[in-house]
């Protein structure tokens, strides 16, 4: 249970990284843009992550009353150790970086608006109606 388990969660734990960095992209697929989309993607995984680690619970338990085998405690150390070196070997971490440091630069090259025109005009409040007449309904009226 114990090797089941830390694999399990590793396997969700480089997941996490590979998703974000598929939706961190500032040049991702546009599908990847809702917010449903990374909700979706990230139950399963989420998922995988919390039965890894209640395998890896339920195994330390047993190996705690007896049933397990010893030998199981080495992929506690074995998997995040190869899980390190995945993440490292991939460079999530510096390709995280890279992508907000990008999303950082294309908000502030964005151009003010400038010649934006108000609707109607500042100078003069709108005309409040008379108290006894009833409000009248909304009309469209061209800019």
């Amino acid at each position: 249970m114990l090797a089941i388990g830390s694999a399990a969660a590793g396997a969700g734990v480089l997941l996490v990284g590979l998703l974000a960095l598929l939706f961190r992209n500032p040049r991702a697929p546009r599908w990847t843009r809702p917010e449903a989309v990374v909700f979706v993607t990230m139950v399963p995984v989420a998922g995988m992550i919390g039965i890894g680690l209640g395998l890896i619970l339920y195994g330390g338990s047993a190996l705690l009353d007896g049933a397990g085998d010893v030998r199981e405690l080495a992929a506690l150390v074995l998997v995040p150790a190869v899980v390190a070196l995945v993440w490292h070997a991939l460079g999530i971490r510096a390709r995280l970086r890279a992508f907000a440091e990008a999303a950082a630069g294309e908000a502030l090259n964005a151009a003010p608006m400038t010649d934006l025109q108000i609707a109607g005009s500042i100078e003069q409040p709108p005309e409040a109606p008379a108290p006894d007449t009833p409000p009248r309904r909304p009309t469209r009226r061209a800019a």
